[in-house]
């Protein structure tokens, strides 16, 4: 007896972690996990950090840089020098100057003082950062939108293994009616077997959708960023009327959406290129500092004991002049890159707000749609119930009750893909708002 509750727990923990290994997953936790856990967060996580040590590479070059150098010179051969007869002799002199082992270090200090292209890149590091930012977040946008529409696909196959299982009980409980009848020769057996038949082919299908819907469960893991050998059973259903629902239009802005607004910090980039090119015609200044030491001598040890300090200040003015016209090249290139950025800011302008009215249209027909075979489904409904009472009371055929059987299921079918189409057709109108964030909030 004193075992009882030890193994009570022990079962409860089992049953704890048998409900754990076994998930069913809500439209949002699928969506929190992508966010969370796909692995292209990581890379436009890098992106961004990419772009904060570009920021930092370009303020780099207007601070100081310090280089030491260290050199030492074995002469081999000393160039000789010649003094023509005459000055100093009535024959000419040959000299060799220098020592053999000549050793040399420095240390030096360059700032640059003006240098506008320097000064432009520095400015450039603001929108770059903006493009990793928004390239993040049109990432975030493009999980949602993923993981909705593979959530999706799922719940399609779901709702259609629903309606199979209800048809199949239907059919098992007519076949059990019909087979009595059989027996007291009410009925023929081509009767039965028609029955049969449809029975056997509703078995198949629930079969074939059972392994659609797996995979179409690592279709939407794979979209998360989930393994796929993750035990996912299952996924929740959702409030189908309640998201068909659109709420009062807000207004629609363009320029919200990520794509332009990449467009746009891809255009000013450009623009920053343009005067960077710009500034290549102008002069730089900076100034260096320099100190060093310098040993010489013509054995090699001794060459090292004797040291000489010297040190310079220095101002560089650098004034281009002629490059071949490989400056006025480039100048041409940048301006014609902003142009066409420019062109195709409009092009995409266009293009989004034409995908919105589109997918607004769509959206308007579905929900039409919806409204119909909602209607033909409650038609449909009453006349299987009317013609099952009079088939129960010998007044209508078995082709009667199947003919009508035939309609509901395909009034239940139209039904379901007109709430898919409205789903879809929702996250298509969703996406084009660029207001996915707000609309997957709701459930």
């Amino acid at each position: 007896m004193k075992t009882i509750p030890y193994y009570l727990a022990l079962l409860g923990c089992w049953l704890s972690l048998s409900a754990q290994a076994q998930q069913r997953l809500t439209l949002k936790t699928s969506v929190d996990y992508a966010l969370k856990n796909h692995v292209s967060n990581t890379i436009y996580e890098n992106e961004i950090a990419l772009a904060k040590q570009k920021s930092v590479e370009a303020l780099a070059g207007y601070l100081p840089q310090v280089n030491g150098t260290i050199t030492f010179d074995d002469n081999l051969k000393r160039q000789i020098t010649v003094i023509p007869a005459g000055a100093f002799s009535p024959t000419e002199i040959r000299l060799q100057f220098g020592n053999q082992y000549n050793t040399m270090g420095t240390a030096q200090l360059d700032q640059v003082i003006y240098d506008k292209s320097m000064l432009v890149g520095i400015k450039a590091a603001e929108p770059n950062n903006q493009l990793s930012a928004f390239k993040k977040e049109q990432n975030q946008e493009q999980l949602i939108y993923n993981t909705v529409s593979a959530y999706f696909q799922v719940l399609v196959i779901k709702e259609q293994e629903k309606l199979t299982l209800e048809n199949e009980k239907k059919y098992k409980d007519l076949l059990e009616i019909l087979a009595l009848r059989l027996e007291k020769g009410v009925i023929k057996k081509t009767e039965y077997d028609r029955t049969k038949a449809s029975l056997n082919n509703i078995v198949a299908q629930k079969s074939i959708l059972q392994v659609n819907k797996q995979i179409a469960l690592n279709r939407l893991k794979n979209a998360i960023g989930m393994p796929v050998t993750e035990d996912v059973v299952d996924v929740e259903s959702l409030n189908y009327e309640g998201m068909a629902l659109v709420e009062k239009e807000n207004g629609f802005e363009i320029g919200n959406l990520l794509d332009l607004k990449i467009q746009n910090a891809n255009a000013s980039l450009l623009s920053f290129d343009v005067k960077r090119k710009e500034a290549a015609f102008l002069p730089t200044v900076s100034m260096y500092a320099r100190y060093g030491g310098q040993s010489f001598g013509n054995e090699f040890g001794p060459s090292f004991g004797k040291w000489f300090d010297f040190s310079t200040v220095g101002l560089k003015v650098n004034i281009p002049m002629f490059s071949g016209y490989r400056k006025s090249s480039q100048l041409k290139q940048a301006e014609i890159s902003l142009l066409n950025a420019k062109a195709n800011y409009k092009l995409m302008s266009d293009n989004l707000s034409m995908l919105y009215h589109n997918s607004s249209a769509q959206l308007q027909k579905s929900q039409s749609d919806l409204g119909i075979n909602r209607e033909n489904l409650t038609f449909a409904k009453t006349v299987l119930e009317s013609t099952t009472v009079e088939y129960e009371k010998g007044v209508a055929t078995l082709s009667d009750l199947l003919n009508s059987d035939y309609s509901f299921k395909e009034a239940q079918s139209n039904y379901m893909t007109s709430l898919i189409n409205v789903l879809s057709s929702r996250l298509e109108y969703e996406k084009s708002k660029g207001s996915l964030k707000s609309y997957i909030n709701q459930f």
